[in-house]
């Protein structure tokens, strides 16, 4: 459901470069939220930035579809994992690129090569905050779940037969970038915040667990043990 048009393509700074995964369990878990990232857009375009020992892997939900666009949020996702290396590297990928090393990881020693093409890809651009986040309130799992199911069969409902892509964006900007109703928070979070809850695999097991909400600026986060949401609404 992702907005951007199919990234642009450019060559990598260095072949040698890698992250150091520590283990086959951290490269199973990753390829499994890229490939929850492939399925929201294939032509994904997956964000890797290295702070020491620890991995942030960015990708995109939705985002405005052009400049002109100013009424859809950007809606990222986030998982932190913890390297085998400390990495300052910061680069962007293709997804399928990515999942084709991480399908032979253990040939390189859990090595995750940079790919030699990189994608450029407007929301990668964006740095949202890694500090100065403040509790803004919380979001039930449940009802995240429930609220993204809503806004699946809205966008079902409101798309013509054989659509266009051009009609297939609007119609999922409109919806996804509608309000929520149903939370505890002090800031206005749009739907596409549930969706990507959902499709990332984001939402406890637990129905009634709370996903914490923070503020910073004109960014938001919807926090869980599994990974984040971050929502920049300006």
């Amino acid at each position: 459901m992702n907005d951007q048009s199919t990234p642009g393509l450019e060559a990598a700074a260095t072949d040698s470069a890698y992250f150091q995964l520590p283990d086959a369990k951290t490269a199973r878990d990753l390829a499994t939220f890229i490939t929850r990232a492939k399925s929201v857009d294939p032509q994904a375009a997956v964000r890797l930035q290295g702070r020491g020992g620890v991995l942030g892997v960015y990708v995109c939900t939705l985002a405005p579809s052009n400049l002109f666009d100013t009424e859809t949020p950007t809606v990222l996702g986030l998982r932190a994992i913890s390297l085998g290396e400390s990495s300052d590297l910061d680069v962007t990928a293709p997804a399928v690129a990515l999942l084709d090393r991480l399908a032979r990881i253990e040939e390189s020693g859990f090595r995750l090569m940079v790919p030699p093409v990189t994608a450029t890809a407007p929301w990668a651009g964006i740095a949202p905050p890694t500090a100065g986040w403040e509790r803004a309130g919380f979001y039930l799992s449940d009802d995240a779940r429930s609220d993204a199911r809503a806004g699946i069969e809205a966008v079902d409902r409101a798309l013509p037969e054989n659509p266009g892509h051009a009609v297939v964006n609007t119609v999922r900007s409109r919806i996804w970038a509608s309000p929520l109703e149903a939370t505890d928070a002090t800031v206005t979070l749009p739907i596409g915040v549930a969706f990507a809850l959902e499709v990332l695999g984001f939402l406890p097991p637990r129905a009634t667990e709370p996903l914490l909400v923070f503020t910073n600026g004109d960014w938001a986060r919807v926090s869980g043990k599994a990974g984040h949401v971050l929502v920049r609404t300006k």
